[in-house]
């Protein structure tokens, strides 16, 4: 399955550490646009930035070119949403990608409107414990990072801590 995921997403998952296994298990995707918001973090060293970069040199995770710009436009326009998110949502809606990851609010309005295959960190996180992917301590500790770092409702990732816990 090919997933793109948007920088807001990516970054989450690297720091909960989490974002290799994923790219180990799927065919992850990311545009430019988002490549370079991401790299934004090199210059500072950014462990997400680094270990994105890593990924993507070792093709883990691939570079897609948008298809269709006037649609990215469009998504930007109607939705108030950054070029790499319209630019993530656009791979999807032009069928490039089965799945998108996207953390962003605005990003999951415009997949549940459109029926999109839509995935979020934590979902992700607490899937790759199930998969075996990941072992309890790593899933525990990456759904502290994404509560540290992301903007989630506490219920959102403490009720998977508690999953996880009781698994």
């Amino acid at each position: 399955m090919r997933i793109a995921v948007d920088s807001c997403s990516a970054i989450l998952m690297a720091k909960a550490i989490v974002l290799e296994a994923f790219a180990n298990q799927y065919n992850l995707c990311i545009t430019t646009e988002v490549y370079k918001e991401i790299l934004e973090g090199k210059n500072k060293k950014l462990m997400d930035a680094l270990l994105t970069e890593r990924l993507v040199q070792e093709k883990k995770i691939k570079i897609s070119k948008v298809k269709n710009n006037n649609l990215t436009k469009k998504l930007m326009q109607d939705f108030n949403l950054g070029i790499g998110e319209a630019e993530t949502l656009a791979l999807a809606l032009d069928k490039q990608c089965e799945s998108i990851c996207t953390d962003n609010k605005q990003g999951r309005k415009v997949a549940v409107i459109h029926n999109l295959n839509l995935l979020g960190s934590v979902d992700i996180t607490v899937s790759l414990y199930k998969l075996g992917l990941i072992d309890k301590d790593k899933a525990v500790n990456g759904l502290k990072k994404l509560k540290e770092f992301g903007w989630f409702q506490d219920y959102l990732t403490d009720n998977a801590i508690e999953e996880i816990k009781n698994a």
